[in-house]
């Protein structure tokens, strides 16, 4: 029966709540679950403030769990689960230790804490073993017939003896036992320690994201262990970009989110046959939900931990790429501003300046790395940024017009290629260092050591959409154009908003191979490209599929160039692909050079002089 709840004003029912709270606290399974012990506290801190009728859900996940005004119970259970598994803890507690009378109860559908009394009425047979237990002396002297004899004042002496003895003993026990409880309890936390766990951090300055237990919707308890897998898959491969420092919580609580910038939650709504995460990440200090997206895998032969992977992968590479989420809060052009004193700002810089090549953003980031030359030194992510300026201030590779910029900021082929080997050598376990190294070499037309680079790069993070983006294009220059336009098609799958150039690849081989559909789908997300190159390869792409109004207006805005393809050389080296796209110009009306003037298969004459007419 319900003795009492925490809100009548009886002192020792009050007494007997606190001591109930006291002593679950202190059981080891609660020493282990952070998110138990601190949602139980928090109900026992406001029903015996006298609050405990006006403890709400919304009130939980607001004032405990860190949701923000936009919370809806309807779409986040995340109050109701954490309720079901503190109830079932609580009832796991008093299962070991079911000689307990006053039990610590919270009634379905409330959120105030209640005691029950749990009459434990008692066997003959264990009546008798319970006396028998409480006075050793009676039980040996009772005669094979059960009767009693009479005791004289010796024996009366020595029984009194025995019982003293015996209670001496018994009290020793109890303080013996107490005091491994406490040392146990002690024990644990040092070997478990109950704060954010943290993983290796990059410099200072890069935003920190904290990432919470992952929720179990299925119904099903055993798949409760699959919340901290979950936790762990994205922090690693979060981690592997380096854009962003890593804490793995023990607790999604308001105390464990001290120090971060973004917080990602999410839940387990599947594990059969599909793996299905639900996910947010969530601004810390104004509780805004920044992105929320849900993804699944079909759960093959290979079981639910590739499936995990190729979740987690998506879910990383749409955060913490390069053009990721996370980057694009903090880039100068979406309206956002960091510290100056961060390397991260200048990263920013230039991934705004590669979004449109502008001079003027080339120079406010090229200015912005000269403070922390020092720093570079220890920054695999800042130094390859710099590295990809670099990249594209070298006047021969026509990246962007160099005219207008100060000689100092110009650079050279030997120059650029001395700086990437040299990162690659001082950070190994970088992919976005082999990723620039990859472009580098590619450029200078040495296709073999630019793809050897970038399956480097995806050896070290195979969820990076960039690497995947580069290898397509030292694919285009060795003429493998089945492969180019698969790891373009998977860097834009991997990228939470792919950047139009990851279309070329796709373009270009749809175009060989007369892909109409490829091509149209292609096109439309390469007409973002910035560059003369764009025009050009559209209306290649237009002629192809037969588009003529498309193809009339490209021809008016394309003029009659010399050679058309000077523009396109350096990102299309292959032979064949440049052939495909210099017959598909000739059919719109340009005139294009011979084609033994372009670069050979295996790009060797990235180089060349254009052509003559």
């Amino acid at each position: 029966m319900v003795w009492g709840d925490c809100m009548l004003p009886d002192g020792q029912k009050q007494e007997v709540l606190q001591r109930e709270v006291t002593l679950i606290l202190e059981s080891e399974a609660f020493a282990r679950s952070k998110a138990n012990r601190a949602l139980l506290e928090y109900l026992a801190k406001e029903c015996l403030a006298g609050r405990g009728d006006e403890i709400t859900e919304y009130g939980i996940a607001h004032g405990l769990l860190g949701r923000g005004d936009e919370f809806d119970p309807s779409t986040d259970p995340i109050v109701r689960v954490r309720m079901r598994r503190l109830r079932e803890a609580i009832n796991g507690y008093y299962a070991q230790h079911d000689d307990r009378v006053d039990r610590l109860n919270i009634p379905r559908g409330s959120y105030a804490l209640s005691v029950l009394r749990v009459e434990q009425p008692s066997p003959p047979a264990q009546q008798a073993e319970d006396a028998a237990a409480e006075d050793p002396v009676r039980a040996e002297e009772a005669g094979a017939e059960g009767s009693a004899q009479p005791v004289s004042d010796a024996q009366a002496a020595d029984r009194r003896k025995m019982r003293k003895l015996f209670g001496l003993r018994f009290v020793l026990f109890l303080i013996v036992a107490f005091a491994a409880g406490v040392l146990g309890h002690g024990i644990w936390h040092e070997v478990v320690p109950s704060k954010a766990v943290e993983t290796a951090l990059t410099e200072p300055g890069y935003p920190v994201v904290a990432i919470a237990p992952f929720d179990n919707l299925t119904d099903r308890a055993e798949n409760d262990t699959y919340e901290k897998d979950v936790q762990r898959q994205l922090a690693g491969d979060l981690e592997r970009f380096g854009r962003v420092n890593v804490r793995v919580l023990n607790a999604d609580l308001n105390s464990e989110l001290e120090g971060a910038d973004y917080v990602l939650r999410g839940s387990i709504l599947s594990l059969a046959g599909h793996l299905d995460l639900s996910v947010a990440l969530v601004d810390v200090e104004t509780g805004e939900e920044l992105f929320q997206t849900r993804m699944s895998d079909p759960v093959n032969a290979q079981g639910i931990y590739a499936s995990l992977r190729a979740v987690s992968h998506r879910i990383s590479s749409y955060l913490a790429a390069q053009g990721g989420v996370i980057s694009a809060l903090g880039r100068p052009d979406a309206g956002a501003t960091s510290a100056p004193d961060s390397v991260f700002s200048c990263v920013l810089q230039a991934d705004a300046f590669l979004n449109d090549y502008s001079p003027e953003k080339f120079q406010t980031a090229y200015r912005c790395f000269a403070p922390f030359s020092d720093i570079l030194e220890a920054d695999a992510v800042g130094s390859t940024s710099f590295g990809t300026l670099m990249l594209h201030s070298v006047p021969d590779f026509q990246f962007m017009d160099t005219s207008g910029l100060p000689e100092a900021m110009q650079s050279t082929p030997e120059k650029l290629t001395e700086y990437a080997e040299g990162l690659a050598d001082r950070f190994p376990g970088s992919d976005v260092v082999f990723i620039l190294l990859g472009a580098v070499y590619n450029v200078e037309g040495k296709t073999d050591l630019a793809i050897r680079a970038l399956r480097q790069a995806l050896e070290l993070n195979p969820a990076n959409p960039t690497a995947y983006g580069v290898l397509s294009y030292a694919y285009l220059s060795a003429d493998r154009l089945y492969d180019a336009r698969d790891a373009a098609l998977r860097a834009i799958d991997l990228s939470a908003n792919a950047s139009a150039y990851m279309y070329l690849p796709v373009l270009v081989s749809g175009i060989v191979h007369k892909n109409a559909r490829m091509v149209d789908m292609a096109r439309k997300g390469y007409a973002d490209q910035v560059g003369p190159s764009r025009n050009i390869l559209l209306l290649a792409a237009a002629s192809m599929i037969g588009d003529r109004d498309e193809v009339e207006r490209l021809r008016a805005l394309v003029g009659s160039p010399d050679d058309p393809l000077a523009e396109i050389r350096m990102f299309v080296q292959g032979h064949i692909a440049l052939s495909a796209i210099a017959g598909y110009l000739e059919r719109a009306g340009l005139d294009v050079p011979a084609p033994e003037c372009l670069p050979s298969e295996t790009g060797s004459g990235a180089y060349s002089a254009p052509c003559a007419p």
